[in-house]
């Protein structure tokens, strides 16, 4: 820290009218000489929320919200937000516009960060952290608009109230140049591209945020978003720019210059389609053969494999509840046997859903009549790229609160994943609910 910087924030503070005493920067200097940085106790939590709470939340809850659904996913080691990019060279604190009007607090070199004010009409809501990405030419594993470079930003929301919306993220930034031709001028949104094997989008860990029921106040909500550049365009100065608000917010973004050179996408690797269609085969054959079961305490019955298990009543444990082709015993009510490859269950409250993390594929199906959501998903691919969760959720009535019915497996607790998963379609389909 030195003496500009300080006399900046104090400036930044009172909205540049302010020229601090002669003894004010001494003084400041001597109250933070010696003081080592250090992170909160709660950001060395971050690599737990990001496994539970910052995926999808629906099924980090339902695999531990009781004795109706199996064990959560194990998440993997890593180290404090793995996924964030590394700590920056250069931070500036909230910006103050400069004389001649022009973007403030440069984002102009990898690992330079900023912090903006978050805000609605009812004004600021909480503070927004950015951090400059690379200049990429493009993701090996995904393709890009031809002739086009990257610029990544990782963004970070410290909500102090709820806001109005209730999803913000992606939408709210786009990039633009600062000053242009008519014949060059043009804004740019933040984009996802699908890997070339069809699994996942680049950038990792992207920024899209909606929630419903979670506590945004507590609950970590970040992620990165990306911007695909002409390269035409790489000698005009371009800035970032916050589009919710009274007034816009600008941070300059980029300084004319040569573009990355270009990356080429690798060839796709075989994706599991072999995988799926032998698993959906097999099911197919278990279900030549059927039982069936009821769950009268939440309120369905479904028929599943003759040749699979499932539980009775057992304590606090509805009956029709766990799957397995394994014989099992319970040892303790209410634990959930390891034998278990799938869990259905009925859960209070409503689930909402945050989308920083890996989302495979995401689509509403229809099942007795009923709108379900049907999701797979990696809450932590960096930490372990090679899990998978796959889960139903019954999707509410507007407005309505109570039960939520929830379903899934994932590769922790089911022997054979892609089997689990077919055999979790084939349970679902017949799936009918008392009216």
């Amino acid at each position: 820290m030195n003496d500009e910087q300080i006399i900046e924030y104090l400036r930044a503070r009172h909205h540049g009218q302010f020229d601090p005493p002669a003894d004010a920067i001494a003084a400041v200097m001597t109250a933070v000489e010696g003081i080592e940085p250090q992170r909160s106790w709660f950001a060395a939590l971050m690599p737990a929320a990001a496994a539970a709470a910052i995926g999808l939340v629906a099924l980090a809850v339902f695999m531990t919200f009781g004795p109706n659904v199996g064990p959560a996913p194990g998440a993997s080691e890593s180290p404090a937000r793995s996924t964030a990019p590394s700590p920056s060279p250069s931070s500036t604190l909230i910006p103050s516009p400069t004389p001649d009007g022009r973007p403030c607090c440069p984002l102009l070199q990898a690992g330079d960060s900023v912090s903006l004010a978050a805000t609605d009409s009812q004004g600021e809501w909480g503070t927004i952290r950015l951090e400059r990405g690379e200049d990429l030419g493009g993701y090996p594993d995904a393709a890009i608009p031809g002739d086009t470079f990257v610029i990544e930003v990782f963004v970070s929301y410290d909500a102090q109230r709820v806001p109005e919306r209730g999803d913000f993220g992606r939408s709210d930034w786009t990039v633009r140049p600062t000053d242009a031709p008519a014949d060059r001028f043009f804004v740019i949104e933040a984009q996802e591209f699908e890997r070339a094997n069809g699994i996942g989008l680049r950038p990792a860990m992207p920024l899209s945020v909606w929630f419903l029921g979670v506590d945004i106040l507590t609950t970590p909500t970040e992620g990165r978003i990306a911007f695909a550049v002409s390269r035409r365009d790489a000698d005009l100065q371009l800035e970032l720019v916050y589009l919710l608000g009274d007034e816009e917010q600008v941070v300059a973004l980029r300084e004319p210059g040569p573009a990355p050179a270009p990356v080429a996408v690798a060839t796709p690797q075989p994706t599991s389609d072999v995988a799926i269609a032998e698993a959906a085969a097999m099911a197919a054959a278990l279900f030549t053969d059927l039982d069936e079961c009821a769950n009268p305490e939440d309120g369905y019955r479904l028929s599943f494999p003759d040749a699979w298990y499932t539980n009775t009543a057992i304590g606090d444990v509805p009956a029709c509840s766990w799957f397995t082709p394994e014989f099992f015993r319970v040892a303790e009510p209410g634990e959930v046997p390891d034998e278990i490859w799938i869990s259905l269950g009925v859960m209070e409250g409503v689930l909402g859903y945050i989308g920083t993390t890996e989302i495979y594929f995401d689509e509403t199906v229809t099942i007795d009549g009923l709108e379900v959501r049907r999701v797979e998903y990696n809450p932590n691919p960096s930490g372990d790229p090679g899990y998978r969760a796959y889960h139903y959720r019954i999707i509410p009535d507007e407005g309505a609160e109570g039960p939520t019915f929830v379903a899934g497996t994932d590769t922790d607790i089911a022997d054979d994943y892609q089997l689990a998963r077919a055999v979790l379609d084939r349970i679902m389909a017949s799936l009918e609910f008392d009216r």
